[in-house]
């Protein structure tokens, strides 16, 4: 089946817009209101003249990815009728561009709300800014870039590929066949150039991998540095950085094996040696990077490992301090918990407060099943642990039938439910 990495960005990119929709409606159905806890009329890049109402912000963000879904749909259909490779990259460079226009376009059609707001929260996030507020919509957008780190590196090479079309005098072997009885070999190089042109992305694509992660840190240590020195807020943003600068010896690892075993640029003695010794740092960087973002997840992000007895997981690195923090930039943000307050709720849609509360969760639950919130733990780690299979370079993931794909998507969906659960831990506080 016809199905290149350029549209396969494609629609994972959109099944993370439909995932974001369908966060907004349940939540909304369930009595939250996402529109004070994303702290979305707070943000400087928003005006008085954009609707916030919760029912037209999940609307026109499935409106919005279905539009798009039908332009890629379309040129991903008339690719596939295609034959001739040149036809195709056209047409799939079409694509891009209708695309792009549809998102960037300044006129107020086409869910012009949604569209201001994904824009305006992507400029907040790549401005390289310390003492910009960070607010909670900021750090889930910059969570959602994270799960879509490798997607980066597949677009350079879609990026490769079009600028391989438009100019393919550029890409091509600066090689002259005027050399008699070595034109042959010259022309086998060249051709084996142009082959293997745009392929991998190299040390390129391990950089743009890290890009989502650090903008993430960054906004850790924005915080920390306006928390009160010492404070119970300022250890957790500085182990919270800590969590995303371990990614980074990951990424380089994986890549620096896959360099190794696959291009084989370590034909020596100590290549085996060395292959063994990265991978052994690669494993001890994984089990480091993978447990402790799990551990993050329940303990800090969802507010989960509650004991009847007052203690909590998050107390292994930020117990909580006896006086409430005093924020150090002049700027004040009003948190999620704060915003709740100035709207009104029903005791119908507050969450309930039980003294007591089942194994490893907390006492206050929006949501009556327990089971979610143990199934979410469940997948949340063996989603963690699959997804380092993407990285490594003894299971090559790329080599089987669109498994890079499926395992894209399995990550998207491990972000789908950490969104849901993320945003519920606020309303329950």
């Amino acid at each position: 089946m016809y199905f290149p990495a350029a549209f396969q960005v494609l629609f994972l990119a959109l099944l993370a817009a439909f995932g974001w929709g369908m966060n907004l409606r349940l939540l909304s159905r369930a009595g939250v209101k996402v529109r004070p806890v994303l702290q979305l009329a707070q943000l400087p890049t928003t005006h008085a003249d954009i609707d916030w109402v919760d029912d037209g912000l999940y609307g026109n963000v499935f409106r919005l990815a279905a539009v798009l879904s039908g332009i890629a749909s379309i040129g991903w259909i008339l690719c596939a009728m295609s034959r001739d490779p040149a036809i195709q990259t056209a047409i799939t460079l079409l694509t891009y561009i209708v695309i792009i226009f549809v998102l960037v376009v300044p006129r107020r059609i086409l869910c012009y709300t949604v569209r201001r707001q994904f824009l305006g929260l992507l400029a907040r996030i790549v401005k390289p800014s310390m003492t910009d507020p960070v607010c909670l919509a900021d750090v889930v957008m910059a969570d959602i870039l994270t799960s879509c780190a490798r997607m980066f590196a597949d677009l350079f090479l879609v990026g490769c590929q079009f600028g391989k079309f438009i100019w393919p005098k550029r890409f091509g072997a600066d090689l002259s066949a005027s050399q008699g009885g070595l034109s042959a070999l010259v022309q086998f190089v060249r051709d084996r150039h142009e082959q293997d042109a745009c392929t991998s992305s190299g040390m390129t694509g391990m950089l743009l991998v890290c890009v989502p992660y650090g903008f993430r840190l960054r906004q850790c240590i924005n915080e920390y540095l306006k928390a009160a020195p010492g404070s119970s807020d300022a250890r957790r943003h500085m182990a919270n950085a800590i969590k995303y600068a371990s990614s980074f010896p990951v990424i380089a690892l994986s890549a620096t094996q896959r360099q190794v075993t696959v291009d084989g640029i370590m034909e020596t003695k100590y290549s085996d040696w060395a292959l063994h010794a990265a991978f052994g740092l690669w494993v001890a960087a994984v089990g480091f990077n993978s447990l402790y973002s799990f551990y993050w997840d329940v303990a800090f992000d969802w507010n989960l490992g509650h004991s009847s007895s007052g203690w909590k997981l998050s107390d292994l690195i930020a117990p909580v301090d006896d006086k409430p923090p005093v924020e150090m930039s002049d700027t004040f943000v009003e948190s999620p918990a704060e915003a709740l307050q100035d709207d009104t709720f029903s005791e119908s849609t507050l969450p309930s407060t039980r003294r007591d509360f089942p194994w490893m969760l907390r006492p206050c639950l929006r949501f009556a099943s327990h089971k979610l919130y143990y199934i979410a733990m469940a997948l949340d780690f063996l989603l963690r642990v699959a997804w380092t299979m993407k990285l490594s370079s003894y299971i090559q993931i790329d080599t089987m039938a669109y498994g890079a794909f499926w395992l894209n998507a399995l990550e998207i969906y491990r972000r789908w439910q950490w969104t849901f659960l993320r945003i519920e831990k606020e309303t329950a506080l």
